[in-house]
């Protein structure tokens, strides 16, 4: 899939689903970020697995089972993908913002919000 891209930090300019255990996005700035299936989908943003009002999140990590399968990824618009996962749950639309900031690269996850100030929210 490739996203038309304004070369933003967080917009995609390919994404391409490995397999259905894994999802990999190249980003503006170059930036490839590898997303696992059972990461993802523990990260998922919809109402069921995180409170509206609160922000808590209603979705146990450990409920998810360790061989999830991705079985589809579909565009949302030009800002988000939708994920279909094997454990049936298919509601979270994840902001392109969302996936960028979820990156389970080192790099990534050790910058601090300061050093990434520039990422929107």
């Amino acid at each position: 899939m490739t996203i038309p891209s304004d070369h933003n930090i967080a917009t995609p300019v390919s994404i391409k689903k490995r397999g259905d255990t894994a999802l990999e996005i190249t980003w503006g700035d170059g930036h490839v970020s590898t997303y696992p299936a059972r990461y993802l989908r523990q990260h998922c943003p919809c109402a069921s697995c995180i409170d509206e009002w609160t922000g808590e999140k209603r979705l146990a990590p450990d409920s998810v089972p360790v061989d999830l399968k991705m079985l589809s990824v579909e565009l949302v618009g030009q800002y988000a993908l939708n994920f279909t996962w094997s454990d049936g749950h298919g509601t979270g639309i994840y902001s392109f913002q969302t996936l960028r900031r979820l990156c389970p690269c080192d790099q990534c996850r050790g910058a601090s919000m300061t050093e990434r100030s520039d990422e929107p929210a």
